[in-house]
C-alpha cells in the first residue's frame, strides 16, 4: 500500500526506482517493466522518508572535535526510525561559542559523511529569543539581535543555514527578518511572548513559520491570544508541533490540526545525550542536568527541555489522538516540512524525480525498513533497530 501524501487516500501501487530516484509512481493495474527487479513488501505500507526540521540529537552536547562523530551518530539514529532528512538544530550559546559550533557543524554537514539520514542544513534556534520564554534554552546564550554577530554566523554557516527561530518582539527583529529574507532563509517565530500585532507585523515582514506551537510561548487567553493564538488564525504561518503527549495535550493537538490543516507539521525536538560524549556533557547543555522519563527530557525543576519522540511515533500519536488520519500524519512528517524548505520536489514525496528516500511501515505504524537513495539500509540502521 502506498501512503502518498499528495493523494486523498492510501491505495495499492508500486514505485519504480532508477539510479537512486523515483522514476515512476505506479498505481494498481499499471504495468511494470518486465526487466524490473521486484521487491515484495509483504503487504506493508510504503511512504516517503520522514523529514525532521527540528532535531538537536547529540550534536548540541559535542565540542568542536566531536561534531563530526555526533553528526554521524545522529544520522544513523534518525534512519533507524524512518527519518531520511533533517535540519541539525542548535541551542542558544554565548557568541564566540556559537560561531565555533556553527562553523564546526556546517563543516560536518558539508562533508557528507553520514551513514543514514541526510542533513538538509542548519536550524538556528536562538540566540535571538526572549528570555521570558526561554524554556530550557541556556540563559547565558540569549540576547538581542546584533547585525555584526549575524554576519559572523552566516559566514560560519556557509551555505548550510536554512532556518532561524527568533522572537519578533526583540529590538532589531525587523532588521533580522529583512536579513533572512534577503538570504532566502526561513524565518520562524518561537521562544517569544509576542502580542498578536507583533506576530502580524513579523508575518508581513517575511516570517513564515512558527516553532513548536504552544511551547515556550506566552500564555494564550481569550482576550490575549499571544503568539500561539495568533499563529492558529494566521494563514500566512505554517506551524510545527511536538506530538509526544507531554509537550502538548492531545486536545490541543486536535485544535491545532483543525485550525492549521495542511499548514501543521510534526517535529521531534529530539535530544540525544549520546554515549560518545563525556558523562558531564551528556547531562547538560548549559541549562542544568537533564532527566529523561522515556517520553521527554526535563530539567530538575520539571521544565521540559526536549523530547525522546521519533517522527514515526509522533505520526502514530497524531492519529491515536484523533487529530489526523494516518495519511495526514504521514504528510505532516514528509511533504509538509519539505514544503517549508521549498524542497517538496526532492524529499518528502513519491513524485517522479524525487530522491528514493522511503520508509516501510508495519501495520501498527512502526518502522520496518528505511531506504536511502533507492537502497535498503542494513541491519545496523535498519529494521532490527528500535522503531517506536
Amino acid at each position: 500500500m502506498l501512503l502518498d501524501p499528495e493523494t486523498a487516500e492510501p491505495g495499492p501501487g508500486a514505485l519504480l526506482l532508477e539510479e537512486g530516484r523515483i522514476a515512476a509512481c505506479l498505481r494498481d493495474g499499471d504495468p511494470l517493466p518486465e526487466d524490473a527487479e521486484r521487491v515484495d513488501l509483504g503487504g506493508r505500507a510504503l511512504a516517503p522518508g520522514f523529514v525532521d526540521l527540528h532535531h538537536h540529537g547529540s550534536a548540541i552536547f559535542a565540542g568542536p572535535e566531536q561534531l563530526a562523530a555526533a553528526v554521524r551518530h545522529d544520522s544513523a539514529e534518525l534512519a533507524r526510525h524512518g527519518c531520511t532528512a533533517f535540519l541539525a538544530t542548535t541551542v542558544a550559546m554565548p557568541a564566540q561559542d556559537l560561531v565555533a559550533h556553527v562553523e564546526g557543524l556546517a563543516m560536518a554537514l558539508e562533508a557528507g559523511d553520514t551513514p543514514g539520514a541526510r542533513p538538509l542544513g542548519l536550524h538556528l534556534e536562538g540566540p535571538w529569543i526572549a528570555a521570558a520564554a526561554a524554556g530550557a534554552q541556556p540563559p547565558a546564550g540569549i540576547r538581542d539581535f546584533d547585525p555584526a554577530e549575524a554576519e559572523d554566523l552566516l559566514a560560519a554557516a556557509g551555505g548550510s543555514l536554512r532556518m532561524v527561530t527568533l522572537a519578533p518582539e526583540l529590538p532589531g527583529a525587523n532588521a533580522l527578518l529583512s536579513l533572512l529574507g534577503r538570504k532566502g532563509l526561513v524565518a520562524a517565530l518561537g521562544h517569544s511572548t509576542a502580542e498578536p500585532a507583533q506576530v502580524a507585523a513579523a508575518a508581513e515582514a517575511g516570517a513564515s513559520h512558527v516553532t513548536h506551537l504552544f511551547n515556550a510561548m506566552g500564555s494564550m487567553h481569550h482576550r490575549a491570544p499571544g503568539l500561539a493564538g495568533a499563529a492558529l488564525s494566521d494563514d500566512r504561518l505554517t506551524c510545527d508541533i511536538i506530538c509526544d503527549g507531554a509537550h502538548v495535550s492531545p486536545g490541543w493537538v486536535r485544535v491545532a490540526a483543525r485550525s492549521k490543516g495542511e499548514r501543521l507539521l510534526l517535529i521531534t525536538d529530539r535530544i540525544d545525550p549520546a554515549r560518545i560524549h563525556s558523562e558531564a556533557a551528556a547531562e547538560t547543555f548549559g541549562s542544568g542536568e537533564l532527566q529523561s522519563d522515556g517520553v521527554a527530557l526535563r530539567l530538575p525543576d520539571g521544565r521540559l527541555a526536549g523530547s525522546c519522540v521519533t517522527l514515526a511515533r509522533a505520526a502514530r500519536n497524531a492519529a491515536e489522538f484523533g487529530a489526523m488520519t494516518q495519511l495526514e500524519a504521514i504528510a505532516a512528517c514528509t511533504l509538509r516540512p519539505a514544503r517549508v524548505l521549498g524542497l517538496e520536489a526532492e524529499v518528502g514525496t513519491l513524485r517522479a524525480g524525487a530522491r528514493a528516500d522511503l520508509v516501510v511501515l508495519e501495520a501498527d505504524g512502526s518502522v520496518g525498513e528505511t531506504w536511502l537513495g533507492g537502497s535498503r539500509l542494513g541491519d545496523s540502521v535498519g529494521p532490527t533497530g528500535p522503531s517506536a
